[in-house]
């Protein structure tokens, strides 16, 4: 079925009230991020100290209750997996709302309404922000949980490995998880949101008959 022609006024009406939700979106997956590493922080430190407990409890006692220990922080190491997939699926989903941001503004601006000369040089870029940057502040989120999930790994070990190698592990994991998330997110540029989203372009729309 082909689409009607939308009048100059409903249009101008839609794009500026997708341009404040769009905000608001964008702000949302911001939040997302700050909060997933806060929760992610709470989380491991409630583990580790329930494990130092256990680990105490067990050389006072003489109760083994080591692996006990060992399967919460595992448990925790694979949450904090999965809190890192998050981050990076929500940095994905900001940098796209952020670029559809800057082509609405990009329009707006072509016209140089009331004279408006754009001198600051305010966002207009499709492609900007980068999917990955090295130097955000979500980045350096990821950072944090990746360094948390490190840690973690290393409780999970530190009792049956040598010192050493755990540590070693424990940097492994590091380089493993970030160089993970950062060539995920470079593989999303230069791409359309449903390709950078969902991994394939929006079906092709298909007239139907009247």
């Amino acid at each position: 079925m082909k689409a009607k022609e939308v009048p100059d006024e409903a249009a101008e009406k839609f794009l500026d009230r997708d341009f404040n939700q769009c905000f608001t979106q964008m702000r949302h997956y911001d939040g997302q991020i700050l909060d997933i590493v806060k929760f992610t922080f709470t989380t491991y430190t409630a583990i580790l100290g329930i494990t130092i407990g256990l680990y105490q409890f067990s050389t006072k006692e003489d109760v083994n209750l080591i692996p006990v220990g060992t399967a919460i922080t595992l448990v925790g190491f694979l949450f904090g997996v999965v809190m890192t997939t998050l981050i990076v699926r929500n940095r994905v989903y900001f940098v796209v709302v952020a670029r559809y941001i800057n082509e609405h503004r990009r329009l707006f601006l072509q016209k140089k309404p009331f004279g408006f000369e754009n001198v600051v040089g305010m966002y207009t870029s499709t492609s900007n922000p980068q999917y990955f940057n090295w130097r955000s502040s979500q980045s350096l989120f990821l950072y944090i949980v990746v360094l948390l999930n490190s840690i973690m790994l290393l409780a999970v070990l530190f009792p049956y490995c040598w010192l050493p190698f755990s540590i070693g592990a424990g940097l492994l994991s590091i380089v493993v998880h970030l160089a993970a998330a950062i060539s995920y997110l470079n593989t999303r540029d230069q791409k359309t949101a449903d390709k950078a989203v969902f991994g394939r372009e929006k079906p092709t729309e298909i007239e139907l008959p009247r």
